[in-house]
């Protein structure tokens, strides 16, 4: 059987007709060469050059072979550069989870960008719940999760890669729209959209209303701040909603004002302990951290 290093000199020496110069071109000494060539007429069982005023022609049989060897080598070349590419990270397949208010928001913004130098990257997108986070990773349908919400398993690794803040929205034409800065507790004398007691964000606003023997009211209960958002576009009423939600080109619909006091949030990318984390969804966690610096950096300013 002719291996791959046996028909890259076959070829070589075709192509330049020396056993001297394809020792150069193939960084082996000319003896080797040689040696290369009556092993592999011994193992084909016929002559493959013969010389000709010092210089060796090529049988037909060995035409022949290296012809076909031509195509064993654009192959292997296509392979060569898939792997470059998968190194680098521009093709592939990458299968993100997300909460819905980092799926709706920033993540359509942020792929675009990363997609512009990754034309034939293949993308899988679910927005879910902490629990259907946990559920896709653990089993492997996911290769990367994003949350706002930090997920404990033990299966699971979580890294930090931004911080934000709840941020209150309300209509242009709102009332709270004329301060610079909105007590957390005053939204109990408007329209209030806001989160059950049980989610990690209604906890977290209970918490300032608790601090000062208060009783959070709503009118309105949701479960992912995106929902918040978008009624809040509508004309509904007012919400806390979080920063990263609000990353990208403003809304000429929706004033955005920090609160007192600050109530910080972070996001989390998590990839499960029990598979391999792709080079993709390492790049993807990198890249959406830079964009949250950059974006939380436009929004403070």
């Amino acid at each position: 059987m002719i291996n791959a290093r046996q028909l890259e000199v076959l070829s070589t020496v075709i192509e330049v007709g020396t056993t001297a110069r394809a020792a150069e071109l193939l960084s082996v000494s000319q003896p080797a060469i040689s040696n290369m060539i009556r092993h592999t007429e011994d193992l084909v069982g016929f002559a493959l050059f013969r010389r000709e005023h010092g210089r060796l022609v090529p049988t037909r049989e060995a035409l022949h072979i290296a012809q076909e060897a031509q195509h064993l080598f654009m192959q292997q070349k296509r392979v060569d550069n898939i792997i470059n590419e998968l190194r680098g990270g521009t093709i592939g397949r990458l299968s993100i989870v997300a909460t819905p208010s980092i799926g709706h928001g920033i993540l359509p913004r942020v792929l675009a960008d990363f997609m512009r130098s990754r034309p034939r990257l293949n993308l899988s997108i679910e927005l879910g719940s902490v629990d259907e986070i946990i559920r896709r990773l653990v089993s492997g349908r996911a290769d990367l999760a994003l949350s706002i919400t930090q997920p404990r398993h033990s299966a699971l690794s979580v890294r930090q890669i931004g911080e934000g803040r709840l941020m209150c929205v309300c209509p242009a034409d709102h009332e709270l729209a004329l301060s610079s800065r909105i007590a957390v507790t005053d939204l109990n004398h408007v329209r209030h959209i806001s989160y059950a007691s049980t989610t990690p964000l209604g906890q977290a606003v209970d918490a300032v209303f608790s601090a000062q023997g208060l009783e959070r009211r709503y009118f309105c209960e949701v479960r992912h701040t995106a929902t918040a958002l978008e009624m809040v576009r509508s004309g509904l009423g007012v919400a806390l909603v979080d920063s990263f939600a609000l990353l990208g080109p403003g809304d000429p619909g929706v004033v955005v004002r920090p609160t007192t006091p600050v109530l910080p949030m972070e996001m989390y990318a998590v990839t499960s302990n029990l598979f391999p984390t792709s080079n993709l969804a390492i790049q993807f966690q990198d890249f959406m951290a830079g964009a949250l610096k950059d974006g939380a950096e436009q929004l403070a300013n």
